[in-house]
């Protein structure tokens, strides 16, 4: 997890595939009822997995949306009223990078954008990884069928994207072309990533409908 300041600490956090169900597995079914609901059946150590991976996501930019101490109550009130506070600087651990990336090529444009957003843009990855995990747990109590209203889908689909996008930075993915590297656990990590790619893609296509 990083600092507080949003600097990394010492061996950038890994996303770690707990359970790891995703080598041959099937592609988790999501379909829209009549009632316009999302639906899918998820297996224990899927939910478990994705659900492990979005916790993570919410762990490695929580120190990003700490608030910082004020003595003057109504700076304190502005500062959380307008999001502001992010650093001036691309992160230096590539994951935060790659989900936290500069708006622009100018570096003094770029850093007064991420003053001014950076934080509030962390805050709603965070939010939306809480969606996920807030909704497997539902999922597991009632015998791993997940529902979904479009507002949750959504938070769904952006923390997909958040978990793929941190796995490729661990394994070096710059497209979904390239191999990364080719340890055991890379390897394992890489059949996740892929896997993640064909749920987005059933979800996708569940939105759609």
């Amino acid at each position: 997890m990083p600092r507080a300041d949003g600097s990394p600490r010492r061996g950038n956090a890994r996303l770690r595939p707990v359970g790891h169900p995703a080598a041959g597995r099937r592609v988790i079914p999501f379909e829209r009822g009549d009632d316009r609901v999302i639906r899918a059946s998820l297996t224990r150590p899927e939910a478990t997995l994705i659900a492990s991976l979005a916790g993570q996501i919410a762990a490695l930019l929580g120190g990003l949306v700490e608030v910082p101490h004020f003595d003057d109550p109504d700076a304190a009130a502005l500062f959380e009223s307008v999001g502001m506070g992010g650093t001036s600087t691309l992160n230096d651990d590539p994951a935060i990078a790659r989900l936290l990336p500069n708006a622009y090529a100018e570096p003094g444009a770029s850093g007064d954008f991420r003053r001014l957003t950076e934080r509030s843009l962390a805050s709603r990855k965070v939010a939306n990884a809480g969606v996920v995990v807030a909704s497997l747990d539902a999922a597991l109590n009632s015998g791993g069928e997940l529902a979904l209203d479009d507002a949750e889908a959504q938070s769904w689909l952006r923390t997909l994207a958040d978990i793929r996008l941190t796995i490729a930075a661990r394994l070096g993915i710059e497209a979904d072309g390239d191999e990364g590297a080719d340890d055991d656990d890379s390897l394992a990590l890489r059949d996740v990533y892929d896997w993640l790619a064909w749920v987005t893609d059933s979800l996708i296509g569940a939105i759609e409908e």
